[in-house]
């Protein structure tokens, strides 16, 4: 027999019985729809777990420290620092110094005459050629980071008090926004001073001895606590510059030893290796790992149990295809024994059963991947609270930046849920195929 033939034959048989081809299928419909479903819940709930953890700010910076009781024997010197760069997956190493790890009193003046005042922003200096390798972001101005420049933290200018207003009534408060009805905050208001084109000076006092250097602003970094403060009210300097500084109010000209070292993995995936060899080598590390791998692991065991939950359908949906062709068998037992009497090859009527399995597998699939689309479209609008316009129907279906959707149906789900009821619909129809195949031609004749 041709295949266009058994194509034919396939669907003749399948409408000839309606009802039954319509029950069977639909039980794939519901299976199908089920398991896509199940696992377009799961992918949302991982893409909200991302989102949230974006939110956190990098997540693939390491922050390196002495070991504890181990003071003098692995020391955070440049040595170690090479070491850290020659680690496989490292994208980015850098020392990170904060003069609040020293005994300084530090104070930061702005404006004509030292007119703004801020005690306790902080101060921080790293190697300017790593500033990109380590993810940092800038709301304003260039990345280089020269000599007698500074980057200032996003929100410097409001941890500055005004020396001519009374005490009390001195900052801008920076979380004064007003709320709408809706929960949304609006903007801060304006500080005193805009902190990417206004100087500052930096005054170190050590027993009684003060020291004080002026920077010129060069940009604005984005906020990101992950990597420090000086990112949000402080600001930060080239290791260079606050090397110097620190030499010169210690009065010594010794090469200083690294509290903290920063080690940026070249993916997020390979935080944990990279930690793990930085503490074979004698050093401290932590990360946002311990809180990520948890949250990461906790979205693939419920993927697997939504999937888990869909599949159980599609499986029970299989029954019934298996049920619906042992039937098909028992009622067409002359079918098929005029077949085997006309000649017809057992692989063409093994192919014919196989087909008709096939075929209402497929016809489910695709309905019930449609029904899918649709169902996840409610579901995301009614989560969305939008309407059904346009504009809505898209952010429903592909999202947006701060769109949160509860079902995300990518298009290899859909190709796999179709290929699965198909595989589905000819592993519940191999076994009533086989059976055709075994009727004896003389038997089948004499039966009817």
């Amino acid at each position: 027999m041709k295949r266009k033939d058994i194509l034919k034959m396939c669907l003749q048989n399948l409408k000839r019985r309606k009802s039954r081809t319509f029950l069977t299928l639909l039980g794939v419909l519901i299976g199908c729809c089920s398991i896509v479903i199940m696992i377009s819940i799961g992918i949302g709930m991982a893409e909200s777990q991302k989102k949230l953890l974006a939110e956190m700010g990098d997540l693939s910076i390491i922050t390196v420290t002495s070991r504890q009781g181990k003071k003098g024997k692995d020391p955070l010197n440049d040595h170690a620092i090479a070491s850290f760069r020659s680690l496989p997956h490292v994208a980015a190493v850098t020392p990170k110094v904060g003069l609040d790890d020293y005994d300084f009193t530090v104070t930061l003046y702005a404006g004509t005459n030292d007119r703004y005042t801020a005690y306790w922003s902080t101060v921080a200096g790293i190697d300017p050629a790593a500033l990109d390798g380590m993810g940092y972001k800038l709301v304003s101005g260039s990345p280089s980071l020269k000599p007698g420049e500074f980057l200032a933290g996003q929100y410097l200018a409001y941890s500055f008090a005004d020396s001519f207003r009374p005490e009390g009534s001195n900052m801008v408060n920076r979380w004064g926004g007003d709320f709408s009805l809706d929960g949304e905050s609006s903007p801060p208001p304006d500080p005193y001073f805009d902190a990417s084109t206004t100087p500052v000076t930096i005054e170190l006092d050590v027993n009684g001895k003060k020291l004080r250097k002026t920077f010129q602003p060069v940009g604005m970094l984005k906020e990101d606590y992950v990597k420090g403060g000086e990112t949000s009210e402080g600001l930060l300097l080239s290791m260079t510059d606050l090397a110097a500084m620190i030499q010169e109010a210690k009065g010594t000209g010794k090469e200083l030893s690294y509290k903290t070292v920063l080690v940026k993995a070249d993916d997020i995936t390979q935080v944990a290796s990279v930690e793990k060899k930085i503490r074979e080598l004698g050093f401290s590390t932590s990360s946002m790992e311990s809180i990520r791998a948890p949250m990461e692991k906790e979205a693939r065991q419920k993927q697997l149990m939504l999937g888990g939950l869909g599949a159980i359908s599609l499986f029970v949906a299989a029954l019934g295809i298996t049920n619906t062709m042992i039937m098909s068998i028992s009622e067409r037992t002359r079918e098929i024994g005029v077949m085997k009497s006309l000649g017809c090859h057992l692989k063409d009527i093994r192919m014919l059963f196989l087909a008709e399995a096939g075929a209402i597998g497929l016809m489910g699939g695709i309905v019930g991947c449609l029904v899918s689309l649709l169902i996840a479209l409610i579901i995301n609008l009614v989560s969305l609270g939008a309407g059904f316009g346009p504009s809505s129907l898209l952010l429903a279906l592909f999202g947006g930046e701060g769109i949160t959707r509860v079902c995300i149906v990518p298009p290899w789900l859909l190709a796999g849920g179709i290929l699965f009821s198909v595989a589905i619909g000819l592993g519940s129809g191999y076994y009533p195929a086989n059976k055709a195949v075994q009727v004896s031609a003389l038997e089948a004749i004499k039966s009817s």
